[in-house]
């Protein structure tokens, strides 16, 4: 049986003389990443798509034939990347449905709750009707005028006011619309793993399910992104960010091109996450 690919990417650099760290500097790729390549560890590598990325961007820093190396790849990654897709599209069909059944179960409690509401007014208002008080079934008394001797004449008014007339349209605060916060949406999150150039953090948010994210960037103020599936957004700061997060399950997060978390299920708030250097 002949090497694996792993095992043709660790004879490449040590021949070239190369310590996993110097071929992590000269690639831009995390050393865990070409760790992972070279011990055929599929399950720590990203995406098909980003791992050969990698696999081509490291054969060609090693001077290795890319079209051989991409032979062994499909050879050895391509049922491990099939059986995934098929599980994650599994998983999403799972949650999908689970949501479907959450939002039936809220439409009939919605319903349930308006019927009630409106039996309860009909209901009401046929009491009001029913109720009649006793004292309006009952004959006023007779008024008695007392007769004058001499009629009583009213005293003309001194004085009378001309009423004040409204302008039609009278002028109206005007409020100031609120700063809007700049969403910085990016078409697309960069490739898993690699290192940012400059000395700047990079934080970046891709939502798997609905949710909401407030982001505090340094000492700047604080800015907030509601995201559906599939959106993705990115923030840099220079020393550290402050993260809130709506629904800790919904969201992948990558600093650095490094994933964090998980932070928790589906639905969990979790507030004040901290990512420094």
């Amino acid at each position: 049986m002949g090497e694996s690919l792993g095992q043709y990417f660790r004879r490449g650099r040590e021949d070239k003389g190369w310590t996993l760290e110097e071929a992590a500097s000269k690639t831009r790729i995390l050393p865990q990443y070409l760790q992972a390549v070279e011990d055929d560890n599929y399950e720590q590598l990203p995406a098909e798509v980003f791992a050969k990325g990698f696999i081509r961007s490291y054969a060609r820093s090693l001077g290795l034939n890319e079209t051989e190396v991409l032979a062994k790849f499909n050879e050895s990654g391509g049922l491990f990347y099939a059986l995934r897709d098929e599980r994650e599209q599994l998983q999403q069909q799972i949650r999908e449905e689970a949501r479907r059944k959450k939002a039936n179960k809220l439409i009939v409690a919605g319903m349930v709750g308006l019927a009630l509401v409106v039996l309860f007014v009909a209901t009401g208002q046929d009491r009001d009707r029913a109720r009649v008080p006793t004292e309006s079934l009952r004959e006023p008394p007779p008024t008695i005028v007392p007769q004058a001797t001499q009629p009583i004449r009213p005293e003309p008014p001194t004085h009378v006011e001309e009423p004040t007339v409204l302008p039609e349209n009278p002028p109206a605060d005007v409020p100031t619309s609120p700063i809007e916060i700049e969403r910085n949406f990016s078409p697309g999150l960069p490739l898993e793993g690699i290192q940012p150039a400059g000395s700047k953090l990079v934080l970046e948010v891709e939502a798997i399910e609905r949710a909401w994210v407030l982001v505090q960037a340094d000492r700047d103020p604080s800015q907030d992104v509601l995201l559906s599936p599939g959106e993705r957004v990115r923030w840099s700061a220079d020393k550290r960010f402050r993260v809130t997060l709506g629904n800790a399950g919904g969201v992948r997060i990558s600093v650095n091109g490094k994933l964090q978390g998980p932070y928790g299920s589906s639905g969990k708030v979790i507030k004040n996450l901290i990512f420094t250097r």
